[in-house]
């Protein structure tokens, strides 16, 4: 295209106009392909926290479908995300929240991303917390997307409130068949009203085939076997011929026996290996899915407990 511009005459200057244009143009097609979006951030409290409700839309009206929303206060603490389903994502937290709220959506390939702010100040949440000892929990981030076969690695961190320095013990629940969950460490305890923090991997299973590696070496082991019997048998046979030595020679056919035996064994586990293989695994199957993440102190005399949704994007 440059060249045919050049033998008709157009100048080099022309030419970086014309490439500006071009990657303006681009990039301006780039953002027509995202919708601008809207969020509406609103709040219920109970006795037992607040359930926020996130409504995101594009300027239209029109109700995204797809993307995370992600709950996080004034410091960028995250307490949980959730999955926008026909414009609406709803997060309850079992933890009482004051000041200012922010909902994140993430947006997608379709929405672009966009941020509201909620206040959340009442005298029931006053009243609800008071100044027992407590704390909360919070992470980040609180969402992945994984590839199956890969792994995610979220920081979770443990705040005390009300002077609280109880063990607190970390657990999952939720994760979809073909995943898994560890934190390091499980257990916690947060001293002189410093944060802990300790760190959860999730992992994903990829997908997998059969494979002939062990028929193989279990056939070649037999061989290695029952060659040397053969060669043994022949070496004793040619012993007795000249030295009449009997009980070596019928030590040389239990060894026989003994190979044929193994080489057998061998020959129908490869048989029944490669007429039955084993199923392949796909591994993990691609979509969404919500994993809670629960923390739980008991000293004895009162149970205090919060939990964290982690969304999970499989690819």
């Amino acid at each position: 295209m440059i060249l045919q511009l050049l033998r008709h005459g157009i100048g080099r200057p022309t030419l970086r106009r014309v490439a500006s244009l071009a990657f303006m143009f681009s990039v301006l097609g780039i953002a027509q392909a995202q919708v601008a979006t809207h969020t509406q951030l609103t709040s219920a409290e109970s006795d037992h926290g607040v359930t926020f409700t996130t409504l995101v839309s594009d300027i239209a009206g029109n109700p995204a479908t797809d993307g995370i929303v992600t709950l996080e206060n004034a410091k960028g603490e995250s307490f949980g995300s959730a999955f926008v389903h026909n414009g609406e994502a709803m997060l309850a937290i079992d933890q009482h929240l004051t000041g200012s709220v922010y909902a994140v959506y993430s947006g997608s390939s379709r929405f672009q991303a966009s941020t509201t702010q909620a206040q959340v100040s009442s005298d029931a949440t006053a009243d609800a917390s008071g100044t027992l000892p407590d704390f909360s929990i919070t992470a980040s981030p609180t969402s992945l997307s994984l590839n199956p076969g890969q792994y995610g690695t979220i920081s979770l961190t443990i705040t005390p409130l009300n002077g609280f320095n109880d063990m607190v013990t970390l657990s999952c629940s939720g994760n979809p068949a073909g995943s898994s969950c560890a934190f390091s460490p499980t257990t916690l305890t947060p001293l002189n009203g410093q944060p802990v923090t300790s760190l959860l991997q999730v992992t994903t299973q990829g997908p997998s085939g059969s494979s002939l590696l062990l028929p193989e070496r279990s056939s070649r082991i037999a061989f290695a076997i029952v060659l040397p019997g053969l060669l043994a048998l022949a070496g004793l046979g040619a012993i007795r011929r000249r030295s009449g030595l009997n009980a070596l020679r019928v030590l040389g056919i239990a060894a026989l026996l003994a190979a044929c035996s193994f080489g057998l064994s061998a020959c129908s586990q490869r048989y029944d290996y490669l007429n039955h293989p084993p199923e392949s695994n796909p591994g993990l199957g691609a979509g969404n899915y919500t994993i809670t993440v629960a923390a739980y102190s008991n000293n004895g005399s009162s149970v205090t407990s919060h939990t964290l949704n982690i969304a999970l994007t499989v690819n």
